[in-house]
């Protein structure tokens, strides 16, 4: 290995310190002449990126970039009511006969209508502009939407306290329309109240709300955390609980519903749950002439409702 003079020599107390300029590195920057780099204000080097924040454009604003076209919405648009919401005329007439109705939404320029006359007697009318009305009822609303009172929440044990005569228990129907649909076929047969699960059960939305065509806000309704303990609880109040099945054992038209009977409805796919069914006191059927095995659930909810109608309405 050949020796490095300048490294191998030892400096000795005296000696002044070499001021030769060494080599540059490939890459290195050069250094100024004089042996130092030129100094800022700041005490950065001047052949350094130059980081300092720089002055702003306009009027003392942040320079934006494509988000300086972001528009805020007006306030009407911004507006969300903590109030529960319903939509169609049907829907809020009925709830406002049932005196749920703290304000009407209505939209300028709509025609004559006997239910928008009944309305504006019934309830506080605020009239909209269409637009507005599309932001807060995202639907098929008619024209018309009405912020409610609190439901009130029944518990199973005060529906039954009323005494019912004919109950409807729905086991995990999902669909809105359908859960809409049945809610409505109960009140027109006369139904004291309805049963739904916490969970496995569409909610009363207001698309639920207006395809019961406002049977919602007139019927009781409990939620139970179990269907299976509360069929339990319903037979111990001395009600027969009677499930649609398509394999049930006896036709509808062959047991008995001039008793107080709590008529059991599940899903289309499903049917009621195995365990509901065994806790029923009775299966049955709605027959079938076609090809296609059952009814819509809404359709066969309907169907045993007003069996439940014809059969009582023979012994008066």
């Amino acid at each position: 290995m050949e020796a490095n003079p300048r490294r191998d020599r030892v400096r000795r107390p005296g000696d002044k310190p070499d001021r030769r300029p060494r080599p540059v590195s490939a890459g290195a920057r050069p250094i100024p002449a004089g042996g130092r780099r030129e100094r800022g204000p700041t005490g950065i080097s001047s052949d350094r990126p130059d980081r300092r924040p720089r002055p702003t454009s306009g009027a003392g604003g942040r320079e934006r970039g494509p988000a300086s076209s972001y528009r805020r919405p007006p306030a009407a648009e911004r507006e969300v009511s903590k109030a529960p919401l319903i939509y169609g005329r049907n829907a809020v007439l009925e709830a406002a006969r049932a005196g749920r109705v703290l304000k009407v939404l209505q939209a300028s320029g709509l025609g004559h209508d006997p239910r928008l006359e009944e309305l504006s007697k019934l309830a506080r009318i605020e009239v909209v502009g269409p637009d507005r009305l599309d932001i807060l009822a995202p639907g098929v609303h008619q024209g018309v939407a009405a912020e409610l009172k609190p439901r009130r929440q029944w518990t199973l044990k005060e529906l039954l306290a009323t005494s019912p005569n004919l109950l409807i228990a729905l086991d995990s129907i999902m669909d809105p329309q359908n859960l809409g649909a049945i809610l409505r076929s109960a009140e027109v047969a006369g139904a004291d109240g309805a049963i739904l699960p916490e969970h496995r059960s569409a909610p009363l939305s207001p698309a639920a709300v207006k395809a019961s065509s406002g049977a919602t806000e007139l019927l009781r309704i409990a939620h139970v955390s179990g269907m299976p303990s509360a069929i339990a609880e319903v037979k111990r109040s001395n009600i027969w609980c009677v499930a649609l099945d398509p394999r049930g054992e006896a036709l509808a038209w062959e047991f008995d519903m001039t008793q107080p009977v709590c008529l059991v409805v599940g899903s289309e796919g499903e049917g009621v749950h195995r365990l509901v069914k065994e806790r029923c006191d009775v299966r049955v059927r709605l027959p079938v002439k076609g090809h296609i095995a059952s009814l819509n659930a809404s359709a066969a909810a309907a169907a045993l409702l007003y069996e439940v109608m014809r059969q009582r309405h023979e012994r008066l």
